[in-house]
């Protein structure tokens, strides 16, 4: 999913009809909420409130944000490995294991 579908995905499931709603609920500006229907991926902190809004893990949401930014920059290799990443996350039992993969597949791209 990407940082649209999580908005739309709140509003549907906590009954919100507006944006600013949402941003009310995940406190911040209705502007960074646009953002992300922009397409602009939600930064980690917002990720996790998003999860913890939507009772999915914390590491699939931001996975799929590492995809959303990825595929912006035509990175389409490096979104792949995220994209199987994410499938994982959703299932996992263990997020310290998947919490593992992530930072050192992090530390990889960024090094």
């Amino acid at each position: 999913m990407n940082s649209y579908e999580y908005i739309n995905k709140i509003k549907e499931i906590k009954n919100l009809d507006t944006d600013y709603k949402v941003a009310k609920l995940l406190g911040c500006r209705q502007t960074k909420i646009s953002n992300y229907r922009e397409g602009q991926s939600m930064d980690n902190e917002t990720a996790r409130q998003v999860a913890k809004i939507l009772g999915v893990s914390v590491w699939k949401v931001i996975a799929d944000m590492e995809i959303q930014r990825l595929e912006r920059q035509d990175k389409n290799q490096e979104a792949e490995i995220w994209h199987k990443l994410s499938k994982e996350a959703g299932k996992a039992t263990s997020n310290l294991l998947i919490l593992n993969v992530i930072f050192s597949l992090s530390a990889l791209y960024y090094i």
